[in-house]
């Protein structure tokens, strides 16, 4: 399943943390580059 355009815009637009909790949009890891974003999930 292929997300719309409008989830995408509004998944950029949350606040994320870094490894040191420093906060920033996620969206700013795509605007400069294309960007590969891989999601693992732990069962468990």
């Amino acid at each position: 399943m292929q997300p719309s355009l409008q989830q995408i815009e509004q998944l950029g637009q949350l606040e994320i943390l870094d490894e040191q909790e420093i906060s920033f949009k996620f969206n700013s890891l795509w605007k400069e580059q294309t960007t590969v974003l891989i999601f693992v999930r732990h069962f468990g």
